[in-house]
């Protein structure tokens, strides 16, 4: 039921002619979320709704959040289950991640969440300070430092700036790039080779 309140929610804020950009999953310290209500609070006048999707202990302090500082553009959105959660990345129009500012993330990260936004063939907004920047190897949307706002916001409106065929290209190149070198058949057979050799 969840999926379907998701789904009409998105449907209803593009019918309102508005854009909708998407977070899915949890809403802990770790995935920074402020940054991406500090940077729906600078589009607040313009046509682009910010959804966060999941559940997570910091879900109902930024709800809390939003209300107070009257963030009419952002819009909390239930939990789905994981099987589900495809169906809604696909009807949004940009996705985000990013995360908190750690040295922990300085030899590079490979979060799930990156392959199923890149499987759903959508641009990415990637806030994220790491060893290495997948987002911008397969050229599917834009890179941001961490916790930085106003370049989330910029980066909204740059890629909402594109016609809807560039987004496209940029989500088909996320989609190719994680089959290409993420899918896991291709990954155990190259392991296989490998060890072969």
């Amino acid at each position: 039921m969840s999926q379907q309140n998701n789904e009409k929610i998105i449907v209803q804020e593009h019918a309102k002619g508005n854009k909708v950009i998407l977070f899915a999953g949890a809403h802990g310290k770790a995935n920074a979320l402020d940054t991406l209500l500090d940077a729906g609070k600078m589009l607040v006048d313009s046509k682009v709704s910010v959804c966060l999707m999941g559940g997570g202990p910091e879900k109902e302090r930024l709800r809390s959040r939003a209300e107070a500082e009257r963030l009419t553009n952002v819009i909390f959105l239930d939990a789905v289950n994981k099987n589900e959660v495809g169906n809604v990345l696909a009807l949004a129009d940009i996705l985000y991640i990013g995360l908190a500012k750690t040295d922990l993330f300085r030899f590079g990260i490979s979060p799930n969440k990156m392959m199923d936004y890149m499987l759903a063939g959508k641009p990415i907004i990637s806030a994220i300070d790491a060893g290495n920047d997948m987002v911008a190897e397969a050229d599917c949307g834009c890179s941001v430092p961490a916790e930085d706002a106003p370049a989330v916001a910029k980066a909204i409106k740059k890629l909402l700036a594109l016609t809807e065929e560039e987004r496209a290209r940029l989500g088909q190149n996320g989609k190719a790039y994680v089959m290409a070198n993420h899918d896991y058949q291709k990954l155990a057979a190259d392991f296989i080779e490998k060890l072969e050799a």
